[in-house]
């Protein structure tokens, strides 16, 4: 696959990496530079007497040097990817694989298809009675710590609408954050977020706060009422519920699931977006697929201290089974067989007309799943305008919608550069402040704001 300097930047560690991966871009600089249809590796003169060797599996994306750096990729494979992506045709292609490459590459295949047959192995032979009674013990301790923290967040939340949401502006932070730390205490680290939205508000420059705290509150009562009566609801609902309350989700459990649903097509990584909370670095990648037209959701999570393994390229086509977890709305996915990267989008995914096609699908989501929020969409023709508060997306027939106050002004300039005033077919996330913007659809190509 060839890379594009912008993806080269997200997939680096942090700013001073890219800085220093920039000043190895030219691909003079490197002593040997080549690749085949699965790797590409190069040598560069480093401190050492011995040049450094790195290498970029082209297949999954995943990165090796020989420098003694902790960062990945380190500045060797960020240079590297920056000169591929910049002269291309300074690299020479060959099937003919040095052994220290074909070495790393072979193993990580061999690692893949290992884990695969333990997977499988693990969920024929998982029938030892006494670890699944143990399990189930731990499971009935855990539900019912959340039962008595969700008992007391109702309490909470009536207590503040019998107050009236005109004395929140005038609340200070631990009262907010002590309820909060209670659900964590219960073990409800989504209700704990839920809370920490009230907090989050801009009381003194948001005109919208009232609207805002009723919905996180609307929301909120729904969820603790759903969970009360979760025994009465079907299954996909009860996993539903857990996941928002705070149970986490098993990647290995779902791959052990052989009724999970899985999904193969040509998904185009419609973008990425990244945020630290608590200490806590949360990746979401939202993807697009050509054929089935279904979306999916990929979280990767990480710390400072954890760096997160930025295995999903945006704006990139791959050829792969996902496998989604178990909800009402199934969204959230995981990457179970990855085939490889595709070159060129032959088939456009739907795209929705205009914002009353856009507002009428994401009805029928909330329908189906009231808490949904984050809708990927496709959404033909729009104009970007600067509206008097917000900028604003026109679409043909002059209804617009507000686009997220979490934007990223740099890429609100890109898109403008671009488009300028000119209708384009935009990918993007619904959520509930605006339209998030991802992407642009020029023809059958691609184009990652």
């Amino acid at each position: 696959m060839n890379f594009s300097e912008q993806q080269v930047e997200i997939l680096a560690p942090d700013a001073a990496s890219l800085k220093a991966g920039r000043a190895l871009s030219n691909a003079n600089q490197w002593l040997a530079k080549q690749f085949s249809d699965r790797v590409l590796w190069g040598e560069i003169k480093g401190s050492g007497s011995k040049p450094y060797r790195t290498q970029i599996d082209l297949q999954n994306i995943a990165y090796k040097c020989s420098c003694p750096s902790f960062k990945f990729p380190c500045k060797h494979g960020i240079g590297l990817m920056l000169a591929f992506a910049k002269q291309p045709t300074l690299f020479s292609k060959s099937d003919l694989e040095p052994d220290w490459v074909k070495e790393w590459i072979d193993k990580r295949i061999s690692k893949a298809e290992k884990i695969e047959v333990k997977i499988e192995s693990e969920s024929s032979s998982n029938t030892d009675e006494k670890a699944q009674k143990s399990k189930e013990k731990r499971q009935t301790e855990r539900l019912l710590q959340v039962e008595g923290g969700v008992a007391e967040l109702e309490l909470w939340l009536k207590d503040l609408l019998r107050a009236g949401f005109l004395a929140l502006p005038n609340k200070d932070s631990r009262f907010f954050e002590q309820i909060a730390a209670r659900m964590v205490d219960a073990k409800a680290t989504g209700l704990a977020g839920r809370v920490r939205a009230f907090k989050a508000l801009n009381y003194q420059q948001n005109n919208d706060w009232q609207q805002e705290s009723l919905r996180i509150a609307a929301e909120l009562f729904l969820l603790i009422e759903a969970f009360k009566n979760a025994s009465k609801l079907s299954l996909e609902w009860q996993q539903s519920l857990k996941n928002l309350v705070g149970w986490n989700q098993s990647s290995k459990d779902l791959l052990q699931n052989h009724e999970a649903e899985k999904v193969k097509d040509i998904w185009i990584v419609l973008g990425q977006e990244q945020q630290e909370t608590e200490g806590i670095i949360v990746q979401r990648n939202w993807l697009g697929a050509t054929k089935t037209n279904r979306s999916a959701l990929i979280l990767n999570f990480g710390t400072p201290f954890s760096p997160l393994e930025n295995a999903v390229l945006p704006g990139a086509l791959i050829e792969a089974e996902l496998a989604f977890f178990p909800s009402v709305l199934p969204h959230r996915a995981i990457i179970n067989l990855q085939k490889g990267f595709v070159e060129t989008l032959e088939i456009l995914p739907e795209m929705l007309n205009d914002w009353t096609a856009a507002f009428q699908f994401r009805s029928e989501q909330l329908s189906k799943y009231p808490f949904v929020n984050d809708i990927p969409m496709i959404i033909k023709d729009l104009r970007f305008v600067l509206g008097k508060k917000q900028p604003i997306l026109c679409d043909s027939t002059m209804h617009y919608h507000e686009i997220s106050l979490s934007w990223a002004e740099d890429k609100m300039l890109t898109l403008y550069a671009y488009a300028g005033n000119t209708p384009v077919n935009l990918a993007g996330v619904f959520r509930h402040d605006g339209f998030l913007p991802l992407g642009v659809f020029n023809g059958d190509t691609y184009l990652m704001l």
